[in-house]
C-alpha cells in the first residue's frame, strides 16, 4: 500500500518540460544581456565625465599658474612654440627664472620655477605657444612680446575611452615688461578667455 501511495504521488507530480526550461533561460538571457549592456554603458558615461572633471580640473590650474607667473614677468629670455622663458618677481624684491616647456613626444607641459620642474600639463596633444604684441599682431621678437597666447588639445584615455578637452584660446598679457618703444615699465591687466 505505501508504495501504490509513493507511485501515485511521483505520478501526479508534474515538472518543467525541456523546452518550458530553454524558453526560460532565453528570456532570462536575454534581460541578463540587456542588463549588462546598461552597466557598461553606464560605467563608460561615468568614465568620461571623471575624465572631462579631471582634464577641466588640471587645466584650469594649470592657466591660472601660467597667468600668475606671466603676470609678474619681467624679462623674456625665449620664446617659441613649444618653450617659453623669462624673469619673474620673486618674493621680495628678487626675481626668478620661470620657464615653460611642451614635450611632444612625453606630452607634458612642465614649469621650471626658480630651478625646480613641476608637470602642469599631461595627455597633452598638441600645443603651442603664440606671441603678439600690444595691438595683438604675432611678432617673434622677444623684446616686443606683450601678450601670449595658449592653444592646445588634451586626450585622456581610461578603459579605451578617449576624451578631448580643447584650450581654443587662453590669452594672458604680461604686466610688468619693459617696453622698448616708451621708455618704461608696462603694467597691463591679465586677460584670459578660455573657450
Amino acid at each position: 500500500m505505501k508504495n501504490r501511495v509513493r507511485k501515485s504521488f511521483l505520478a501526479n507530480r508534474k515538472g518543467f518540460t525541456l523546452v518550458e526550461l530553454m524558453l526560460t533561460m532565453f528570456i532570462g538571457g536575454i534581460i541578463l544581456a540587456g542588463g549588462t549592456a546598461t552597466l557598461n554603458m553606464w560605467a563608460r558615461s561615468s568614465m568620461a565625465v571623471g575624465n572631462y572633471a579631471d582634464m577641466s580640473g588640471t587645466t584650469r590650474r594649470a592657466l591660472d599658474i601660467f597667468a600668475s607667473d606671466v603676470r609678474m614677468a619681467t624679462d623674456l629670455s625665449a620664446s617659441s612654440a613649444s618653450r617659453f622663458a623669462f624673469s619673474a618677481f620673486g618674493a621680495g624684491t628678487s626675481t626668478v627664472a620661470v620657464d615653460y616647456t611642451f614635450d611632444a613626444d612625453a606630452g607634458t607641459l612642465t614649469r621650471t620655477y626658480d630651478g625646480v620642474a613641476q608637470i602642469i600639463l599631461e595627455d597633452v596633444d598638441q600645443f603651442l605657444f603664440a606671441y603678439m604684441e600690444l595691438n595683438l599682431s604675432t611678432t617673434t621678437n622677444p623684446l616686443s612680446v606683450k601678450v601670449v597666447r595658449i592653444e592646445s588639445i588634451l586626450q585622456k584615455q581610461v578603459l579605451n575611452i578617449s576624451n578631448t578637452d580643447e584650450i581654443i584660446s587662453a590669452r594672458q598679457h604680461i604686466r610688468g615688461q619693459w617696453s622698448s618703444r616708451c621708455g618704461q615699465w608696462i603694467y597691463l591687466g591679465l586677460r584670459g578667455n578660455r573657450r
